[in-house]
């Protein structure tokens, strides 16, 4: 069949890079046994051995012979019964080929001055008859030239071919005339023009081997005779050529799609298949109907460019069974990918409904006992890809029972992504589907979390995701849905709160982030209690939903933050509000101050981070004293607010005395001997690479040195790497 993905070899020399791919030796024979010269009467009397391996042996020594006296003995080989020693002389014949391409250049000036086999032809593609030999059509050398190994092997083997009716000699023969490249080409076209019967469809092949574009005038000639098999051997070569030759073979395999032969048109169609060259519609269409063709037509169809294509394959969806549905799902799938998908989804939501359901039924689970749903029966593959993609479809077509198919895919780690996808097509549609699913499985019993808690904070993402979106849909400025007005998500907003005590981490870290999205001012209490909890996962996204939450309704938070200063359990919480409201009064701010020394670590924490935003310069000595504290989580939200602050004032003020402090302190960061440190401080913006004071930082960091600070000296043994650019990623 077609060769059209063939690899073209490893060689790159001009005389074989047109060849066929040059095979893997097998290592049962070591190189040394292949590379170690042997007198040709050892060689001689090995092939005539009883034993087949001796035989092996010693053709696998013909490769490093003389070519010409070891021409008799490597046909001898190539017709032994036993495959093995006709394999291995195949590669003998391979090297002798290449040690006389790589021989060449310099026998007789460069290789792009020495006219190859078809440059020496004056009868067309033939030698002329004075050039021939005693061996018919064996190329002659040039007067006063040795014969290389590839015109030697072609007249060799040609000859072969009339004479011998070895079926093993005649395979091996082509597929070494294929390996001489355009070589082979003029004596090749010539024995075309004379043989007959099957040595002529042997000689096609080898044709198509050699992957040499001159040899296209006469495959293309072939395909008028009136000989089929001949004609089918003709297009495979022709099809085989279509990375060498592309505009070519692509123009004769767009001819061929309207032969008389079923085979010639089903090899043409594979081919432009192959260069993924798309056929037009017109042409495509009556293709479709013929049983033998409609797979390959099919994969054409998934490259056409035509808007009627995705209508033809979706009224085709309702009847087709087995593996003819799977190909037309896989070509839709494909069409969606591209420029057509808009006429794709139009062409699914006006088919019957018929095929809704089938792509419903076809990406749903596997049945009891394994067995695969009825629309993939005979695919003879694996069936996820195509129930992937048999989801997506079931989306765009809006399709009844396409949520509850993306609900349930969702519990399937192979289909997460793609079952997300689709519940984003469906939007809206899909909030009951994962409304029953939440209510079914959001529940304080951790026995019924095994194996679901992955689907279960997708599907909350999801729905918070759909929600969001719809709420915003009417008014762009509108920060959130609201619960009051919708009835669906004041449902989901119940099931997000009741996820938030849920047992598992990924369950009530997604419900968090989904309350900091939807979330009413109600919810201010349930994420303050969470950034307590036990679980720092838990507990961080607690925090990030309560910084949201303060971002939405910033009325409700000042309030909230003056009851949270009163109680030191909420002084995290308090910092939190603060900062993500950021701006502060003066008691908030000497709150601030106060809580950023006492306390525990994440509320001085909070605190250091809150004064810096609220309180700006003014925060410069809390954060001088943060860079001292003896938890590290507290010196690095120092470093990176000093970072933040002091990129702030670059452009502001850039005579002012804060920048100059703010400078000073970051000075203190760089000698301090901790890589963190500098680190965080950068990420928060101070430029240490760019900046004239520290624009050698990064080389001071990348190695144990004595940063100077004044007159004295800080030691930094320990410290290696820097930030790059005054970023870290």
């Amino acid at each position: 069949m077609s060769r059209a993905f063939d690899d073209l070899g490893p060689y790159s020399d001009p005389r074989v890079s047109d060849a066929g791919a040059w095979p893997t030796e097998p290592e049962s024979i070591s190189p040394s046994v292949r590379s170690t010269p042997m007198p040709i009467s050892a060689i001689a009397a090995a092939l005539a051995a009883d034993d087949a391996e001796e035989r092996r042996q010693g053709a696998a020594r013909l490769g490093r012979a003389d070519v010409a006296e070891a021409l008799p003995l490597l046909l001898r080989a190539l017709g032994d019964p036993d495959w093995r020693v006709r394999k291995e002389a195949t590669y003998a014949c391979h090297r002798l080929i290449q040690a006389s391409s790589s021989a060449a250049p310099s026998q007789g000036g460069a290789e792009g001055d020495r006219p190859s086999a078809a440059q020496r032809g004056a009868e067309g593609d033939r030698p002329p008859a004075a050039q021939r030999g005693a061996e018919g059509d064996r190329p002659a050398a040039a007067e006063g030239e040795r014969p290389s190994a590839p015109q030697l092997l072609v007249g060799a083997l040609l000859d072969a071919l009339r004479t011998s009716d070895d079926v093993g000699l005649r395979n091996a023969a082509i597929e070494v005339l294929g390996y001489c490249g355009r070589d082979a080409t003029p004596a090749l076209v010539g024995a075309l023009g004379e043989l007959a019967g099957d040595e002529r469809k042997l000689v096609v092949d080898a044709l198509g081997r050699t992957r040499d574009p001159a040899a296209l005038d006469a495959l293309y000639a072939t395909l008028g005779e009136k000989d089929d098999n001949l004609r089918q051997s003709a297009i495979e070569a022709i099809s085989g050529m279509g990375l060498i030759a592309r505009e070519r073979v692509t123009d004769i395999l767009y001819e061929r799609l309207a032969d008389r032969d079923r085979f010639v048109r089903l090899t043409a169609l594979n081919g432009l298949n192959g260069l993924e060259a798309p056929v037009p519609w017109r042409v495509l269409a009556p293709l479709i109907d013929d049983p033998i063709l409609r797979s390959s037509a099919l994969v054409a169809a998934a490259l056409a460019e035509s808007p009627e294509a995705p209508r033809a394959l979706c009224a085709a969806l309702a009847t087709a069974r087995g593996g003819a549905f799977a190909q037309l799902v896989r070509a839709l799938a494909r069409l969606a990918e591209g420029p057509l998908a808009s006429h794709v989804v139009t062409s699914l939501r006006a088919a019957p409904l018929e095929v809704g359901a089938r792509l419903v039924q076809a990406a749903a689970a596997l049945g009891p006992g394994g067995a695969e749903p009825p629309s993939w029966r005979g695919l003879g593959a694996d069936p996820v890809s195509g129930r992937a993609q048999a989801l997506v479809l079931a989306a765009m077509a809006r399709a009844p029972g396409a949520a509850d198919a993306a609900v349930q895919a969702m519990i399937e780690p192979a289909l997460v992504e793609t079952a997300q996808r689709a519940l984003g097509l469906l939007g809206e549609e899909a909030l009951p589907a994962v409304l029953a699913y939440l209510e079914r499985h959001v529940d304080p019993d951790p026995d019924l979390w095994e194996g679901l808690d992955d689907a279960t904070a997708a599907l909350i993402d999801g729905a918070v995701a759909i929600a969001e979106q719809r709420g915003r849909a009417g008014d762009p400025a509108r920060p959130a849905p609201d619960a009051a007005a919708d009835p669906s998500l004041d449902e989901l907003l119940g099931a997000v709160r009741r996820s938030v005590k849920s047992p598992s981490t990924l369950v009530a870290t997604s419900a968090l982030y989904g309350l900091a999205k939807i979330g009413a001012a109600d919810d201010f209490d349930l994420v303050v209690s969470q950034t307590r909890a036990i679980s720092l996962p838990v507990a961080r996204a607690a925090e990030s939903a309560l910084a949201g939450l303060s971002e939405r309704y910033p009325e409700a938070a000042r309030a909230l933050a003056r009851q949270l200063m009163q109680a030191e359990r909420t002084h995290l919480a308090a910092a939190i509000v603060i900062e993500a409201l950021g701006s502060a009064d003066p008691e908030e701010l000497a709150f601030l101050r106060s809580a950023a020394s006492a306390g525990d670590v994440r509320a001085r924490r909070a605190a250091v981070t809150a004064v810096a935003a609220a309180a700006g310069v003014a925060a410069l000595d809390v954060l001088s004293l943060s860079l001292a504290d003896e938890e590290r989580e507290v010196r690095l939200a120092a470093a990176r607010a000093l970072g933040r602050l002091y990129a702030s004032l670059s452009d502001a003020d850039p005579a002012g005395g804060e920048r100059a402090r703010a400078r000073e302190l970051l000075g203190l960061v760089r000698a301090s001997g901790e890589p963190e440190l500098v680190a965080a401080a950068a990420q928060g913006g101070a430029p240490f690479r760019s900046d004239p004071p520290w624009s050698d930082a990064g080389d001071r960091l990348s190695a144990p040195v004595s940063i100077e600070v004044g007159e004295g000296a800080v030691s930094t043994p320990g410290m290696s790497g820097g930030p790059p650019s005054g970023k870290v990623p």
